[in-house]
């Protein structure tokens, strides 16, 4: 069953517009940047052999797939974006412990319940958090267990900052700054709150330890890391805001990401998550 959410509705068209082609098109390169996340929101989670697992912003599928690989007995991904659920169900073609359901996750109703509700960087863009994450534990058994992980504030994410910083040199106009909590990548920045939105959901012993270190940006040089990042992230909101020269932009992010580069010509930047849980 599927319903959707009016205050939802920005966050719907902009995945299912060109950045969720995008983001689909970028899969296997995003997919390699932030691997090193499943195995701790799989950690986290704790997924015991034949659980029925819950994949929410499910993206691509990367997750599901893994959480399956873990043992899990069956897994629902679901999310608002019809071109990235595409490539989840071709990734996941004859398989059938795995599903992939276009839905609005603050409102969608399963058929049955969970044991496991896990998340990578997908829980950040509902309009109203609060009851969204009171009707996802609603889908939980009640033995069941939350484990997401979520960007902490974007100043220690050298990542996304480095990037912005080179692309902010090309204007002087500074670019529009959400409402803190605004839904978006740092919407959970603020651990506190986000431990606190869990506990007037309903969950109960909800928790978020922080976890800090390098992220690679894609590709094996800095041209490479460049162009992904003038294509994603920050630096590209910011060329799509102000209507910066895509290419101008390019070579200051390269600039920047050689100064930064390591010998080999990768470029590994500080990165920081909170590894979010919480029991049904």
């Amino acid at each position: 069953m599927t319903r959707q959410n009016a205050s939802n509705a920005d966050q719907i068209e902009y995945w299912n517009g060109k950045a969720g082609e995008n983001w689909a098109a970028q899969a296997d390169r995003l997919d390699a940047m932030l691997s090193p996340y499943i195995d701790i929101v799989l950690s986290a989670a704790q997924i015991a052999s034949g659980q029925r697992v819950l994949d929410v912003g499910c993206g691509s599928g990367a997750l599901s797939r893994a959480a399956l690989a873990a043992g899990a007995g069956h897994v629902t991904g679901v999310d608002v974006s019809g071109p990235m659920l595409a490539l989840a169900r071709k990734r996941a073609e004859g398989r059938s412990d795995a599903e992939f359901i276009q839905a609005d996750a603050s409102v969608w109703q399963a058929d049955g319940k969970f044991d496991r509700l896990i998340s990578r960087f997908g829980v950040m863009f509902f309009a109203d958090p609060q009851a969204a994450f009171a009707n996802l534990r609603a889908q939980i058994a009640p033995d069941g267990r939350l484990a997401f992980v979520c960007w902490q504030p974007l100043s220690r994410n050298d990542w996304a900052v480095e990037p912005l910083k080179a692309a902010l040199s090309l204007t002087d106009e500074a670019p529009t700054r959400p409402e803190p909590g605004a839904p978006g990548p740092f919407a959970f920045e603020d651990a506190d709150r986000t431990v606190g939105l869990l506990s007037g959901a309903g969950w109960k012993d909800a928790t978020a330890a922080s976890w800090t270190g390098k992220m690679r940006l894609p590709g094996d040089t800095v041209d490479e890391a460049a162009a992904f990042a003038v294509r994603m992230g920050p630096a590209a909101r910011l060329i799509a805001e102000k209507e910066l020269d895509s290419d101008k932009v390019f070579q200051v992010v390269r600039s920047a990401l050689a100064a930064k580069a390591d010998t080999d010509g990768h470029v590994r930047l500080d990165a920081a998550v909170w590894i979010v849980t919480a029991q049904a």
